[in-house]
């Protein structure tokens, strides 16, 4: 599997700076001549002296995502000019004529790369089409853009029907997409492309150090196990560097990687087709999943909410580690105090689990939530109190004040889920948005006087316990 650096420097110059600086991490180089602001003999002999043995050219149209806006007949000119002893790739676009280019490519010995692109979803008959490519001994790279689950199905099932062709490039851009470029050995694709650090060149693209250092790429085979993380949205989740980082230490052959999701039905027939072994569970689907599993712990059932899903013998297994992961930092500190007054602010996943916990700990909780009707029946479901968001909160009634919503995170880092209520500078402020790690409401706690935990210490205490359910199926035969 190649991992190949799209050059999108700015000036052809730093481009050749950005080769040697991602040396360590590429084994391939892809020259678009669109990005480039002279491409010229000479500056392609520059990057073939300096980069892998394996390179690749191209000059993308403007409707297949390039940038530059010239006529066909310079584009393809410019193409046949370039062509040189060296290149190992020739892309060019599906249902391109281009005699010229074809004869020049072969009698140099320089492969075609076939491209389609799709930015509007995944693009119909997609098996047929890479059957098609193939079969005129043409290198098939369909780069599409699923916008949802079953489009991602749609693509996957594409891929399962063309597993026989060897020499592939199948590629998701965006959010849906984005596992495809991590782990491109699900999609059975020969390469996947990142950037050079400067800029993505497609949407989707993370840079080679991240694609190495992060998701181990070059190590990925056909026995590695896969974990993940579902949610919508997903790529901001730091668990990838998390699992990732202890998989490595632990010397197991495993990677772990986001799935953007909308559809928790579709993914588990997602998950069972490339043979993910567990995988952790964010907003918004703590809830659905339940009813897609086979088994769960007693806490699922309590709860409502499952954050942690393996495979076993037995099926799909739930479980949840969010409530000890929460507790855990507060019994560190010696800081539960049963029978004292806590206030959760927020009525959704997260909530639900912070609530259950705080009462099996024996704490006095109530409720307060942007929408009174939430919480309103979170609180009849828990037996917590319920407070009416538009009435003021008593000052220095709760020893303990848990924010559990979004409201903080991106794109909503000006929002205070609870600007109405003063700190009086004794309560224990605990946030459990890590990303970023200070937030208008933190920050605004912090400057009363309060103690603030911030949501690392919970995301790093539930990842431990969802480390060790992972490691239980690692050895689990793949069905």
């Amino acid at each position: 599997m190649l991992r190949c650096v799209t050059l999108t420097a700015e000036k052809d110059s730093d481009k050749l700076v950005k080769i040697r600086e991602n040396l360590q991490w590429i084994d391939a180089v892809e020259i678009r001549l669109d990005l480039c602001s002279r491409p010229n003999s000479r500056f392609i002999a520059s990057v073939l002296e300096i980069a892998p043995s394996t390179v690749i050219l191209t000059y993308r149209r403007t409707e297949d995502g390039g940038v530059k806006k010239v006529s066909e007949e310079q584009r393809l000119d410019l193409i046949e000019t370039l062509l040189q002893p060296g290149i190992s790739y020739i892309d060019l676009e599906y249902g391109l004529v281009a005699p010229r280019i074809e004869k020049k490519a072969r009698k140099l010995g320089i492969k075609i790369i076939r491209s389609l692109h799709d930015f509007d979803g995944v693009p119909s008959k997609m098996s047929n089409l890479i059957e098609k490519i193939a079969a005129e001994g043409e290198i098939p790279k369909i780069a599409c853009f699923p916008r949802s689950s079953r489009e991602v199905q749609e693509m996957l099932n594409a891929v399962e029907r063309t597993a026989h062709i060897q020499e592939k490039i199948v590629l998701g851009m965006g959010a849906f997409g984005f596992f495809t470029r991590v782990a491109p050995i699900l999609c059975g694709s020969m390469l996947t492309f990142c950037s050079d650090g400067e800029r993505e060149g497609a949407p989707g693209q993370i840079s080679a150090r991240q694609l190495e250092e992060v998701y181990r790429i070059s190590a990925q085979d056909a026995d590695t196990v896969y974990y993940g993380i579902i949610g919508n949205p997903v790529l901001h989740s730091e668990s990838p560097r998390i699992h990732n980082k202890w998989f490595a230490e632990k010397g197991m052959n495993a990677v772990y990687i986001p799935f953007q999701v909308d559809d928790v039905d579709l993914f588990m027939k997602t998950a069972s087709q490339l043979g993910v072994r567990g995988f952790s569970v964010t907003v918004p689907h703590k809830q659905q999943i339940i009813d897609c599993l086979d088994q769960v712990e007693p806490a699922v059932r309590s709860i409502g909410s499952c954050n942690t899903v393996i495979r076993t013998d037995a099926g799909w297994y739930g479980g949840n580690t969010d409530y000890e992961g929460f507790l855990n930092p507060l019994r560190k500190g010696d800081l539960l105090k049963p029978g004292a007054r806590a206030l959760v602010v927020g009525a959704g996943g997260v909530a639900r689990t912070v609530v259950y916990a705080l009462g099996w700990a024996g704490l006095e909780v109530t409720l307060v939530n942007r929408t009174d009707e939430k919480a309103k029946d979170l609180a009849g479901e828990t037996g917590a109190h319920f407070h009416p968001v538009q009435e003021d909160l008593e000052q220095g009634c709760f020893y303990l004040v848990v924010q559990t919503s979004s409201a903080g995170m991106a794109p909503h880092t000006d929002v205070d889920p609870l600007p109405g209520y003063s700190f009086c500078g004794s309560e224990l402020v605990y946030e459990l948005i890590y990303a970023p790690e200070k937030t208008l409401f933190s920050e605004r706690a912090a400057a009363a006087g309060c103690r603030v935990i911030g949501g690392r210490e919970m995301l790093h205490a539930q990842a431990v316990l969802q480390f060790e359910l992972f490691s239980s199926v690692y050895n689990l035969e793949a069905e």
